[in-house]
Parts: C-alpha cells; structure tokens; sequence
C-alpha cells in the first residue's frame, strides 16, 4: 500500500510540475526516485525493441509501478490546469521562489546524493553544455504565435508542439509546458484540457505519441553508456533552466 501510494504521489506531482512553465516533469521524476523505472517501461514501446506478447507486455509494463504513477500524473495534469492560474496570480512571487528552490534541491541531489561530489567534478563540459542549451531556450525572446497560422498549418503545428513537448517531459531540465509558451500554444492547450476539447487536443497527442515511441529508447541507451555524465549534464540543464521560472511565468 505504502508503494502504490508513494508512486501515484510521485506521478502526481510530475503531472503539476508538467503543467508548470519552466519545470520538467522528469525532474520531479528523478527527485522522486522513480525516473529510471519510467523510462525504462516507455522505452519497451520503441519499434526496435517491441515485440507483441502478452507475457513481455506483463513482464515490462510493471503495472505495480505504472498504473498508479499515471493515475497521479493524470490527475496532477487536471488539478495543474485548475490550480496554476489562480497561484500565477495570486502568488506569483512565492510561486516563482519555490520552483527555483525546487530546481536547484534537484541539481544538488543529482551532483552529490545520487553520485559522490568527486564523480560529478569530473564533467564540467557536460554540466556547463547542459546550462548553456537551457538557458537559451530559458532566455530567448522568439515566441511563435499559434493564431497566425492557417487551419492546416495548425494541426500541423500541433503534432510538431506535442513531439517537442513531450520529448522535453522525458528530459529532466526541459519543461515541456515551457516549450508550449514558446510554442505560442500553452493558453489553448489548458483551455482545451480545463474545457475537454479533445478535437485540439488530438494532433498535439499525436505529436506526444511520435515522440513517445523515438525518444525514450535514445535516453536509455546514452544512460547505460554514461550514466554519470548524463546526469551532470542534465543537472545542467536543470539548472540553466531557473531564468525561464522568472520570465516566463506570468
């Protein structure tokens, strides 16, 4: 019981944080200590490793662990879309320092809880690459606006927002709702989840599921070649991702 509760507890916040401009879902995942397992059960979906089987689908699908993770992260979504507009703008300020807080907690688990201090020392370019990516999505003042496009470029537009959403969501440091702001999406998306407006929604799922079944694997495969430097070098993207919390949640 106290595992089924932990991990729906751990998937509803990585559903709230997903929610939130400037915080990955997958960081909260790393923070929570249920990452590795996350990944390792959507990577079992890519097209070079899935084979059709009952057995290998039980086997790698681990119910214990994923259902009450994505009931917590569903849930999460929908109180997020509900929550987030009235702590933007009643508690802005507060708001902003928490998640930074939160961001930085998480660099500090990664760099010397997770791994000793003398490891994560060792990959300055990994770390500092990590910040520099970061922080130029974080800081650059190019916003697409999604009401300028003609209805077909729409959904086109959708797909290619939901497969950059998503992929953020699995790196931890990359906030998928950050990506949407950027996107010029993020109002009608929460406006279509607050409102069940599944026929917006539908191309940007899409875009979620292309995603779903490329990137994971990719990530798999660079943590068991390197898996302390990928860590420094997602640290440093969740720390080169603090800015975005001041600029561009509001």
């Amino acid at each position: 019981m106290y595992k089924f509760f932990y991990r729906f507890v751990s998937g509803l916040f990585m559903g709230l944080a997903e929610m939130i401009p400037g915080i990955s879902g997958a960081t909260v995942a790393g923070m929570f200590n249920v990452y590795n397992e996350f990944v390792r059960i959507i990577s079992f979906f890519s097209p070079s490793q899935f084979k059709f089987s009952f057995k290998k689908i039980k086997e790698n699908i681990n119910l214990g662990f994923s259902a009450p993770l994505l009931l917590g992260m569903i849930m999460g979504i929908f109180l997020a879309v509900k929550l987030i507009n009235d702590l933007i703008t009643n508690f802005l300020f507060e708001f902003k320092i928490f998640l930074s807080l939160v961001m930085v907690l998480a660099v500090l688990k990664n760099c010397l809880l997770d791994q000793r201090f003398t490891v994560s020392v060792k990959f300055p370019l990994h770390f500092f690459s990590g910040i520099f990516i970061a922080a130029c999505i974080s800081l650059t003042l190019i916003e697409f606006s999604y009401s300028d496009f003609a209805p077909p470029l729409k959904i086109l537009f959708l797909v290619f927002a939901g497969f950059l959403s998503f992929t953020a969501f699995i790196l931890p440091g990359i906030s998928g709702a950050l990506v949407l702001v950027l996107l010029g999406v993020f109002q009608e998306v929460t406006n279509s989840l607050e409102n069940f407006d599944f026929l917006l929604l539908s191309p940007l799922i899409l875009g979620f599921l292309i995603s779903f079944f490329i990137i994971p694997n990719e990530i798999i495969k660079s943590f068991k070649k390197n898996e302390s430097s990928v860590k420094v070098f997602f640290s440093g993207l969740i720390f080169g991702s603090v800015p975005s919390v001041w600029l561009h949640l509001n």
